[in-house]
């Protein structure tokens, strides 16, 4: 490996994910070599802490959220929509309910919106 070519892998094993940028910017000053993401990362990690190597963002209606990615959102959307409590509502209702919980990811609106449009039981007994 050249020394100009970038691993894409961080030292635990996991693959680089939009949470990622913003760890290596808070916790060692480490921008993206691209100067309009790192213009982006630089601007908009004042929303953001580490706490304990966890990323967190600041919310308007609770102290923090805790940031997700992957696997993770789609489990969370899962139990919110359809589980125990669910009542399988709508986008809109999920992304509340996904925000009330304490989570957050860049894509939640068109996430939880998609998710609602593909639940089976919600199209088989809808309207």
């Amino acid at each position: 490996m050249t020394s100009d070519e970038v691993m894409e892998v961080d030292a635990a094993g996991r693959a680089d994910t939009w949470i990622t940028p913003y760890q290596r910017y808070l916790a060692d000053g480490v921008l993206p070599l691209e100067p309009t993401e790192a213009k982006r990362i630089k601007k908009s990690s004042s929303k953001f802490t580490l706490i304990d190597g966890d990323l967190f963002r600041f919310g308007f209606t609770h102290p923090v959220l805790v940031c997700v990615h992957g696997e993770q959102c789609t489990r969370l959307m899962s139990e919110l929509h359809e589980g125990i409590c669910g009542s399988h509502v709508g986008g809109r209702a999920l992304v509340g309910r996904v925000l009330r919980a304490g989570y957050y990811w860049p894509t939640l609106r068109e996430d939880c919106a998609g998710y609602a449009l593909r639940c089976k039981q919600c199209q088989q007994h809808a309207d």
